[in-house]
């Protein structure tokens, strides 16, 4: 009997470490997908944003020499987004983004304007947001139509432009102005707080409470690095990279390349992450002294339509 009890002891014990074993490599699973699928996604995420940059309807070129110096994020002048069309994105750090958000230190922020691939009703504007319609009638660019062949309103401007056919009762259709910034939010790093890539999306109000509107993204982005492929010959292809472009520069951004670091929403027990260096392209290495695990992802984006109209 002594020795029966002892044997079944022995039996329960293994297959309990193992159950345990298995179990928290089960966790360890888990949390390695999580984290890899959120880098993968906030990845795409920023890839579809960053690819429409620039993206004004059919507008097939933009008025006038480029002559933008930046595109001014806070400005709820929609004559100042529209002087600023020709910068389709933006970098900033933390410390130059003049907007009233929480970026936390060290990381990268990309600002992008474009028009919705969405069309709004007449009907269905807000006042508080800003909108472009672009003719595609030819007797309104030769006739005294006022800021032809596009309008950049507010949603209680007048949107009377015309489609191809120049009838008044078939109207070019309407698009919301989009003005966004993409970037790792400051109030997710203090504790064991998980880091989150947020959207902060601005409208034609005065800055309040409410703009910019800032939503949630990505869980467990840490870290993001953004470098600009510049044209300087015209013809839509990358001349030089640089991750701090000058003001004479930014009208000429033609793509992005984009580092980010994904982190575990939980620490693994044992694991020391001050073993691993993580290089987000010219920002240089890093390393952590936690139990976190990370994976670093990246990729190109080029600018589809700013591009387009250098190439057409």
């Amino acid at each position: 009997m002594m020795i029966a009890m002892t044997l079944g002891l022995l039996v329960i014990g293994a297959m309990t470490t193992i159950f345990i074993n298995n179990s928290q490599a089960r966790r360890e699973l888990d949390k390695a997908a999580q984290q890899l699928e959120n880098g993968r996604y906030a990845i795409q995420l920023l890839r579809d944003e960053i690819s429409m940059g620039g993206f004004y309807d059919a507008i097939a070129s933009l008025p006038g020499t480029p002559a933008s110096t930046t595109a001014n994020p806070c400005s709820t002048d929609v004559d100042v987004w529209k002087g600023s069309m020709d910068i389709a994105v933006q970098g900033f750090t933390p410390e130059t983004f003049p907007c009233p958000i929480s970026v936390k230190s060290g990381t990268g922020l990309l600002f992008v304007q474009r028009a919705s691939t969405a069309i709004t009703a007449p009907d269905a504007l807000n006042p508080d947001n800003g909108y472009l319609q672009v003719s595609l009638c030819g007797d309104e660019y030769v006739s005294a139509v006022t800021d032809k062949p596009f309008r950049v309103k507010n949603g209680s401007g007048t949107f009377d432009l015309m489609q191809i056919d120049c009838k008044t009762t078939n109207r070019a259709p309407i698009r919301q102005y989009l003005r966004r910034a993409f970037f790792i939010a400051s109030n997710n790093v203090a504790g064991d707080s998980i880091p989150t890539l947020k959207r902060a999306d601005f409208r034609a109000v005065a800055l309040g409470s409410t703009n910019p509107d800032v939503q949630a993204m990505v869980e467990g982005i840490e870290d993001i690095h953004f470098e600009y492929a510049i044209d300087t010959s015209g013809d839509g292809s990358p001349d030089l990279f640089s991750d701090n472009p000058t003001a004479v520069q930014l009208p000429h951004i033609v793509g992005v390349r984009l580092w980010l670091l994904a982190r575990a929403l939980e620490p693994s027990p044992g694991y020391d992450a001050s073993t691993k260096t993580f290089t987000l392209g010219p920002k240089g290495p890093v390393q952590f002294a936690d139990n976190y695990k990370r994976h670093v992802f990246s990729t190109y984006v080029e600018l589809i339509h700013p591009v387009a109209r250098r190439t057409k």
